[in-house]
């Protein structure tokens, strides 16, 4: 069974590659390259403050980078998106910095045009987080440490494969996979051998085939003011199938001060029934993963457009 998901896999990667030769005659060829660099900080310190508080430090940054690729026919997109956010509170037995954000996302998606709404189109996308995560405790003394590893570069990573139909319409984008590869892996020993995020124990990938709705949307609310959201739900062709949807929602509200100053606010909830999360009474279920995260942002733009005529 898994040399169908390597082909698979193959198949989709030259899908990609071989459709690029495909042109229309009299084309233009359009690059668009884009991205943003944020870095954010803040500091409170305090000194005989009386109405209490801790001293704390947080800091963030974030890569944002996309390239696009059209003609009369065709549309290919690639992007890399890196977040990485830590915070300092108070004074712990080791100094701990614990991370506040951790997501690093590379994708490129190739469509065919069908017409000017609808078009085939054939992907890759990888996800992880970059640092590793953990657990934190109070010993006996009630000191704050570092305990058990719960995540690491790609532990989890998914990678997906689709093969679906796009539409695209005013900022919004629907994408209908009916043959979608979703592969999860592990790669650290001993969250492998933990049997953590549904893959079996002592394995370090969990392959599955499925069915796959994608929607995006992003509108400018106002001048400055921009929403982005990108709902994804999958569900595995196994006994299962309807009944047990995993959900990935993220949202992000951008207001914008000036060229070089942002304020953002994003939002990611996950539902995934292989993941069981620890409770406080030392038990694990399925439960909502959900986090926010607010910021303030200096950051830098650019952006890039080029135009060349492809021959007949």
């Amino acid at each position: 069974m898994r040399y169908f998901y390597v082909l698979y896999l193959f198949f989709v990667f030259f899908s990609i590659q071989g459709s690029l030769s495909a042109q229309s005659p009299a084309d233009t060829l359009k690059w668009t390259r884009n991205g943003a660099i944020t870095f954010n900080f803040s500091n409170v310190g305090l000194s005989n403050w009386a109405a209490g508080g801790q001293n704390a430090i947080s800091i963030g940054g974030l890569v944002d980078l996309k390239a696009v690729r059209s003609t009369n026919k065709s549309l290919w997109q690639s992007n890399f998106n890196l977040a990485l956010g830590a915070a300092q509170i108070g004074k712990s037995s080791e100094n701990l910095f614990k991370k506040t954000d951790d997501q690093l996302i590379m994708g490129s998606l190739y469509s065919y045009k069908l017409n000017t709404r609808w078009s085939l189109g054939t992907g890759l996308e990888v996800r992880t987080q970059v640092l590793p995560g953990y657990l934190f405790f109070r010993d006996s003394a009630g000191k704050e440490r570092r305990g058990q590893l719960v995540s690491n570069l790609m532990s989890a990573g998914y990678l997906n494969a689709l093969l679906g139909l796009v539409y695209n319409d005013k900022g919004v984008t629907a994408t209908f996979s009916p043959t979608f590869g979703k592969f999860t892996t592990v790669f650290n020993d001993s969250l492998s051998q933990a049997g953590a995020f549904g893959v079996e124990a002592g394995k370090h990938l969990r392959p599955e085939i499925g069915a796959n709705l994608n929607l995006k949307l992003d509108y400018n609310l106002a001048e400055n003011v921009n929403f982005k959201t990108n709902a994804n739900f999958f569900s595995a062709y196994d006994p299962y199938f309807i009944k047990r949807i995993d959900v990935n929602w993220e949202t992000l509200f951008t207001l914008k001060v000036n060229k070089f100053i942002s304020t953002t606010f994003g939002t990611q909830l996950i539902y995934d029934q292989d993941i069981l999360i620890k409770q406080p009474d030392e038990t694990s279920k399925m439960a909502v993963q959900f986090k926010h995260v607010l910021n303030v942002n200096f950051s830098y733009k650019f952006e890039k457009k080029s135009e060349t005529p492809l021959s007949k």
